[in-house]
């Protein structure tokens, strides 16, 4: 077998063109010495050093592309901390650094969160709704604080809500976690509540809850939704207001939801999720004059979310793709919803 034949490595150069720098002399000399060494070896060793080196090369570019799949959300990466519930994305770059305390990252078991400190709320919640999350687990009587806070954060009670006319709406709802009890008492955290006019809570925001769970029941859909409010200033059963529970908890203005839907395959896969996939966004006002059973009206486009909000969907599927799911409003007829009388 005939030697392996390395070209000599080109010398670098200096900005002005010429061999200026003891360093690169340096560099040249031990490129030399390295060079002359392989040249001393038998053809066999030869091939083994350089098989060796090719090996290496392949691993070092496979962890460079996996990592730039990881950053531009093509199919193949892994969801952020390996939760499903964040399977599309983080829409605010948030992080689990305290010091980051209006956009903190909270990753649960059954759902994750950025949270707003100064809110007292959470900026957006994010969850996956396949049918083993459904069942009929009962309501926990009661609303905790989140004790999973940084030291330092306000602590939101479910007294701050107390004889504010406004709900303790949920975002990730009872309703889509309720295969057993753990499930379902994980949803009635502080985190995942903000306060919401009753007729939106208990109308037409719980209306639109049970038609995304009847698309899993029924048509076997998995659906990634990502919920969170916007903006300040609603309207409950007493009135119009900016903040509760003494100015601990803002009020927003406006409610809103995006829902992916595509067929339950059995697994997370992002190159199920293409441009023909159906979106479900709305966006209603924290109104209880303005709201009532009726959710579809409230449909819209994610791209106008983003406007409203400044945040960013879809940051881990292909750029066309998200651009094309970003102009979505469905259009798909909605029957005339009857009335619940519950909220979620």
């Amino acid at each position: 077998m005939g030697g392996v034949i390395l070209a000599p490595m080109a010398r670098r150069r200096n900005v002005s063109g010429s061999y200026g720098s003891d360093d690169y002399r340096q560099y040249d000399r031990l490129a030399d010495s390295s060079l002359d060494a392989f040249r001393r070896l038998d053809p066999r060793t030869q091939m083994a050093v350089a098989v060796v080196l090719l090996a290496g090369l392949i691993v070092v570019a496979a962890l460079y592309f996996r990592s730039q799949q990881a950053q531009r959300g093509m199919p193949g990466a892994a969801a952020p901390s390996g939760s499903p519930q964040l399977f599309l994305g983080d829409p605010s770059g948030a992080t689990p650094d305290p010091a980051n305390r209006d956009n903190f990252l909270m990753v649960k078991p059954y759902y994750a969160l950025s949270y707003n400190d100064d809110n007292g709320t959470p900026n957006w919640v994010s969850w996956r709704l396949t049918a083993q999350d459904l069942g009929d687990a009962p309501r926990k009587p009661e609303f905790d604080p989140d004790t999973m806070l940084p030291p330092g954060f306000k602590v939101v009670t479910s007294h701050d809500y107390s004889s504010s006319g406004l709900d303790r709406g949920h975002m990730c709802p009872h309703g889509d976690r309720s295969a057993d009890i753990d499930m379902s008492y994980s949803t009635f955290v502080m985190t995942n509540i903000i306060p919401q006019a009753p007729n939106v809570n208990r109308k037409a925001w719980d209306q639109e809850e049970s038609y995304l769970r009847d698309l899993v029941r029924r048509r076997h859909d998995r659906v990634y939704i990502v919920a969170g409010p916007v903006g300040q200033g609603g309207r409950g059963s007493q009135g119009f207001k900016q903040t509760i529970g003494h100015g601990k908890v803002a009020v927003p203005a406006g409610c809103w939801k995006v829902a992916v839907a595509v067929p339950d395959h059995g697994a997370d896969d992002l190159a199920e999720i293409d441009a023909a996939a159906r979106v479900v966004t709305v966006l209603m006002p924290n109104d209880n004059d303005v709201v009532g059973e009726e959710w579809a009206k409230f449909r819209t486009s994610p791209a106008e979310v983003e406007q409203q909000t400044g945040l960013h969907f879809f940051d881990r599927l292909p750029p066309v793709v998200a651009q094309s799911l970003r102009q979505k409003v469905d259009d798909e007829p909605i029957p005339p919803p009857r009335p619940l009388g519950r909220g979620n």
